[in-house]
């Protein structure tokens, strides 16, 4: 197994785009036990970030649908061929990658772009396949997983994330429901799946043996879960200072995350998820005030009709 694989390099810069939010790590009493993150939007003294965290999330929008790789590529294209200077390649390859957003789909699209930050940020866990790609492709059905990201592990080793990504505009507990049995699909389904990594062309040579050492079973690699939960906390509160407004949503979630029982943690035929799965859950929870609001940000922001 290649094991000199150095994921840091190949994985994208997002510090702008955390820059506008907090996060904390807390035992927020779900199943694992453990401590998981909680995340949303800062504020400086009494303004939230709103705008300029909307702007960051879609500048990511390239390097969403786009490898490293392939904006090399492209940017050689567009600059030999087209012979465009850097301003105008770089609006080139923004248009290019808004293509493959749909207004039809707000919400997904939202939270799997916020999935694919995270995942890099939070776990630094590089994407093998590209879902905007893939979903686009008319040859290709495409179930299961909102994110498979490759990591590295301890000692020395690497493991696979499974991401699974839902925002909900109304509640807490539906979401945890759905995005639950969702994970547990795309668990039981991410190796079928992976055969879709072969459609990532510029996928690093060395991280595309990997995987399908992987895929062939040739190796195993541990597989870690991934939940991302943005959901609606009501109306803009208020509140004295950015440290009340910090705390205001750190509480939401502790109280939602109260009203999650071990009848909620059940797979997509009614029936309870195995223990030993729940352990490999990390939750990222994102609860955001006027989500509809900041949706219609998103889409406008984009140049979604």
């Amino acid at each position: 197994m290649a094991t000199d694989i150095d994921i840091k390099p190949l994985l994208n810069k997002i510090d702008s785009l955390i820059a506008t939010t907090f996060f904390v790590k807390a035992e927020v009493g779900l199943t694992p036990k453990s401590e998981h993150i909680i995340t949303s939007i800062k504020y400086q003294g009494l303004n939230q970030m709103r705008t300029q965290f909307v702007r960051r999330l879609v500048n990511s929008i390239v390097k969403y649908v786009f490898s490293k790789s392939k904006l090399e590529a492209l940017t050689k294209e567009l600059t030999q061929l087209e012979k465009l200077d850097d301003g105008d390649i770089h609006a080139e390859i923004f248009q290019q990658a808004r293509q493959f957003f749909r207004s039809s789909d707000v919400r997904g699209q939202f939270s799997e772009l916020l999935l694919f930050n995270f995942l890099q940020y939070y776990f630094e866990a590089l994407p093998v396949v590209r879902k905007m790609v893939i979903t686009t492709n008319p040859e290709v059905e495409r179930h299961g997983a909102d994110a498979i990201h490759l990591g590295k592990s301890v000692p020395g080793g690497f493991q696979v994330y499974l991401g699974e990504a839902k925002t909900y505009t109304s509640g807490f507990k539906g979401a945890f429901e759905n995005a639950i049995k969702s994970i547990v699909s795309a668990y039981r389904e991410h190796r079928s799946e992976l055969q879709l990594y072969k459609y990532e062309e510029f996928l690093e040579p060395e991280v595309r043996s990997l995987m399908k050492d992987y895929l062939n079973i040739k190796i195993e690699l541990p597989v870690k879960l991934v939940v991302i939960i943005s959901y609606c906390t009501g109306a803009t509160p208020d509140k004295a200072s950015s440290e009340e407004y910090q705390q205001h949503y750190i509480e939401h979630v502790l109280n939602e995350c109260l009203k999650i029982k071990d009848s909620h943690y059940k797979d997509s035929d009614n029936k309870p998820v195995n223990h030993a799965l729940l352990k490999e859950i990390n939750y990222i929870l994102f609860p955001v005030n006027d989500l509809e609001k900041l949706l219609e940000e998103f889409k406008t922001s984009i140049g979604l009709p």
